[in-house]
């Protein structure tokens, strides 16, 4: 457990008067493994636990970068775990069990809650927008220890003869080695702030495109939907032999060998147009992100004509990818020169009306009413 003590309670959510945690040992347990537990990883819990045990004089003083990675993880942690625990065990404190039945609870130096029970339930919503606060603080702490460079040990501040340049290059840490084993342990985390192999792989990514608040559990709520959008309708037709390619290059930044010129302005384009379709479908589909019926099909005919406009933007810069990344997709368009065999390569000028299969109308069926239903593309 990361809460045995009441001065550790009362640190973490301070406004309560409890004297004693023996009534809420269970609740806190029950909340670590349920709550806090699968957002860092079995791994990385157990070994904050193991840090905890081992280090009680460190834990309890400021979170500050002078404490190091474990203890600052740790009081975080506890926040969640206090603020949840307490809301779980509200309801069970407002009431006694005896002989005689369930009565209410009452003190002699505080007043009785109402009788509706709505002091309660307040005190509930509080503690479980606190508790998915401090979530949410924690996810983000991850995220960045994930992106903070690794400081150079050759690099020495006191030593340097330009400390303007020093300054800004990353220092060697005492605590280096713990924010190493932390990454380590969080990315086998399925909360892991980084989901590779999708266009849209961090709650940073989807942000921009779409209002969510900046919540990592609401990204990870969304993944299931994220990626049916991704392989089922997006991958089948814009085509496997590109997909690939294009998300290789968003994780990681690098082209394939013998790439053309103008190929990573082309990368970025394709998948800004992409993003926006991924995210109308996801608001027209998801039930995690809270739309009326009306905005969901609006969404869903929104990221259908997006599609359309992106499939008609592939096609017409065709002659700019590599051949064998689309040569085999849906959309292309062979050509036929006067000799009646097929052009290796397309180019706009060369493409007619009647070469190109129906988009327009015809592409995928809008549904302006009704449910948002996906509809296949007919190429």
């Amino acid at each position: 457990m990361l809460i045995t003590s009441i001065q550790e309670l009362r640190l973490a959510s301070p406004a309560h008067a409890l004297d004693s945690m023996d009534g809420l040992l269970g609740f806190i347990d029950n909340s670590e493994h349920d709550f806090l537990e699968d957002k860092l990883g079995t791994p990385l819990y157990n070994a904050l636990c193991q840090w905890y045990d081992e280090n009680p004089m460190t834990r309890s003083t400021v979170s500050d970068y002078q404490t190091g990675y474990w203890n600052r993880l740790l009081l975080i942690a506890q926040r969640v775990v206090a603020f949840d625990a307490l809301g779980r065990a509200i309801g069970m404190q407002a009431i006694s069990v005896n002989n005689s039945g369930i009565n209410q609870m009452i003190a002699d130096d505080y007043p009785a809650p109402d009788k509706n029970g709505k002091t309660i339930d307040l005190y509930i919503q509080t503690c479980n927008k606190e508790a998915h606060a401090a979530l949410n603080q924690m996810l983000r702490l991850l995220e960045q220890w994930c992106k903070e460079p690794t400081p150079d040990p050759s690099l020495d501040s006191e030593g340097s003869e330009n400390n303007e340049s020093t300054a800004l290059s990353p220092q060697p840490s005492d605590f280096e080695e713990e924010r190493s084993e932390i990454v380590t342990l969080w990315k086998e985390s399925r909360y892991y702030y980084l989901a590779a192999q999708l266009l849209i792989p961090s709650c940073e990514t989807l942000q921009v495109y779409l209002n969510i608040y900046d919540s990592r559990e609401k990204f990870i709520q969304l993944l299931p939907d994220l990626k049916f959008i991704q392989e089922e309708q997006i991958a089948t037709s814009v085509g496997e032999d590109l997909m690939k390619p294009l998300v290789d290059y968003q994780t990681d930044g690098k082209l394939p060998e013998d790439a053309p010129a103008g190929l990573a302005a082309l990368f970025s384009t394709v998948l800004h147009r992409l993003r926006k379709v991924v995210v109308a479908l996801l608001a027209g589909r998801s039930l995690v992100l809270k739309y009326t019926k009306e905005q969901k099909v609006q969404f869903h005919d929104d990221g259908v004509r997006m599609f359309e406009t992106a499939i008609n933007y592939l096609r017409s810069h065709q002659q700019d990818f590599p051949e064998d990344m689309v040569k085999n997709a849906p959309w292309y368009v062979a050509v036929v020169d006067t000799a009646g065999s097929a052009a290796a390569t397309v180019t706009p000028a060369t493409v007619t009306p009647a070469t190109v299969p129906p988009c327009a109308g015809g592409f995928v069926k809008e549904h302006s009413s009704g449910a948002a239903l996906w509809t296949p593309p007919l190429l």
